[in-house]
């Protein structure tokens, strides 16, 4: 049964719809905007030639761009 109350967490929530660098365990960097963002760090991107999904595991670190 689905929980009509599910709330991503408020610090990866404030990543939704900004410009972010996002550095993954392997050391490639992506840039874009964040779309959706989960629990999990489950997210899809818009890169500028796309949208993109990067599983949460393998996820380093995200950070804002200004």
């Amino acid at each position: 049964m689905a929980n009509d109350n599910f709330q991503v967490n408020k610090q990866f929530a404030k990543f939704k719809g900004k410009n972010v660098l996002i550095g993954l365990k392997n050391w490639e960097e992506v840039e874009g905007k964040i779309i959706t963002i989960d629990n999990f760090l489950n997210l899809v991107l818009d890169d500028g030639n796309g949208l993109k999904v990067i599983k949460g595991g393998k996820v380093a670190f995200i950070s804002i761009q200004e």
